[in-house]
């Protein structure tokens, strides 16, 4: 299936911010859960990356602030969850760190890829 590795990864953002505040654990401002947002941000830009390859890396930037935004906003009408400018910040430098790391990972996931049976 093409690009499943970004639809998979999006809809793995949206379930986790969507999520009743009463559905997630207490990691406090500062602790995990600016690690997560860090993590899936920067799977996110990987993935875009994977799948669109010829996609601009600042036009992916551009988008990928905008789905931050947008996961933010969505969290208003989430029980429990608020907007969180940090967050934000989290998934900029995890979108920013991903993009630049992006060839690198990729090239090391297609290596490992092509050692799997069957490859």
């Amino acid at each position: 299936m093409k690009y499943w590795f970004t639809i998979s990864i999006t809809l793995l953002i949206l379930i986790t911010v969507l999520l009743p505040g009463s559905a997630v654990p207490d990691v406090g401002n500062f602790g995990l859960d600016k690690i997560v947002h860090f993590f899936l941000f920067f799977v996110w830009a990987v993935a875009i990356r994977f799948d669109f390859s010829s996609l601009n890396k600042i036009l992916v930037f551009v988008i990928g602030i905008v789905f931050s935004c947008l996961t933010e906003v969505l969290q208003l009408f989430t029980e429990d969850r608020s907007f969180d400018f940090f967050d934000m910040l989290a998934d900029a430098v995890g979108l920013t760190t991903g993009l630049i790391l992006s060839h690198l990972v990729i090239r090391i996931l297609s290596s490992a890829l092509k050692k799997l049976p069957g490859a």
